[in-house]
């Protein structure tokens, strides 16, 4: 079975079943602890997975819901398609196209939110449906038309800027839609939130793709923690327990390297990509890691705490 039938194979048994250990996992699907590991990733960008350590412990589905038969939601539709787009499965289109028909039956529900059950860091996307919708259903017309657009957008710093892309292609992370898309202005590839896009035009101006999009994504997927990253560090910290048993349990990156101590502390080596997620990533384990190297990361970090503290 290949990765995709694999993913979905274990999203229905962890739904089917209360909690599940990596090892029968690892039976069941016929592939290694360390794959199973990897799927749990994936899945855990669309559904929330509870992971737990012990003689009893496992991975366990903690959204309740999950489309069966031809009951599915519209927003459990949306998740669906994203996870098989995303997957870089060669036959991605087709398998949308069998999950519509298989779809008799679709729930609407007003005043709702899109993403209502995805929990990121005790939040959820502030989305209302009808807005979503409507930019995501202009906005993938003008990707398969390969219509360029002119975007009025509000960056993470409250700053506006008026903008030409071209869209490439729509992606779910964390529970929020981002327009991947070629800025003409600062001639790169770049992620606009939908959310944070105030105003658009769909022009009649016509593009031709100049990369191939889904090898672009991959690339920079590759030993990073986000999809905002930039170069490549060697890094190595010191973390102690109790976190240290939860970094050890993860794949955090393929090419990661984990040294246990004797006395419960690990040595966490990888070489992966700069950004926010990742810096985020390292303070969310506080008092319980040391940043070894690079000593450049170790400056920044200690200076994102002292202007925090200032705050207090």
């Amino acid at each position: 079975m290949d990765r995709l039938g694999n993913v979905l194979k274990m999203i229905f048994i962890l739904k089917t079943r209360k909690k599940v250990k990596i090892k029968d996992l690892s039976i069941e699907l016929d592939v290694s602890e360390r794959q199973v590991r990897r799927y749990k990733n994936e899945i855990y960008k669309y559904f929330n997975i509870e992971s737990t350590t012990g003689s009893d412990g496992g991975y366990s589905l903690t959204d309740d819901y999950f489309p069966f038969k031809d009951i599915l939601t519209e927003n459990e539709i949306n998740k669906l398609k994203f996870i098989i787009n995303s997957l870089n499965y060669e036959n991605s289109s087709e398998l949308v196209e069998i999950l519509d028909k298989l779809n008799l039956k679709i729930f609407k529900k007003e005043k709702k939110y899109l993403y209502n059950e995805e929990v990121i860091h005790y939040s959820k996307p502030k989305i209302r449906m009808e807005e979503t919708t409507k930019i995501y259903n202009e906005i993938s017309l003008a990707i398969e038309n390969r219509n360029e657009i002119i975007l009025e957008y509000c960056d993470n710093s409250g700053n506006y800027s008026k903008r030409k892309v071209q869209p490439y292609k729509l992606l779910l992370f964390k529970g929020e839609y981002y327009l991947v898309a070629n800025c003409l202005l600062r001639n790169e590839i770049r992620y606009f939130k939908l959310t944070r896009i105030k105003e658009y035009i769909i022009t009649g101006f016509k593009f031709e793709c100049s990369i191939n999009i889904d090898e672009f994504l991959k690339d920079q997927e590759k030993n990073s923690m986000g999809i905002y990253s930039g170069k490549e560090i060697d890094l190595e910290l010191e973390i102690t327990p109790p976190m240290a048993n939860t970094i050890k349990e993860r794949i955090w990156v393929d090419n990661q390297e984990i040294i246990e101590q004797s006395d419960g502390k690990i040595i966490f080596k990888a070489r992966i990509k700069e950004g926010p997620e990742l810096i985020s990533w390292i303070l969310s384990m506080a008092e319980y890691v040391k940043v070894i190297s690079p000593e450049s990361l170790r400056i920044e970090i200690k200076e994102k705490i002292e202007k925090m503290l200032k705050n207090f």
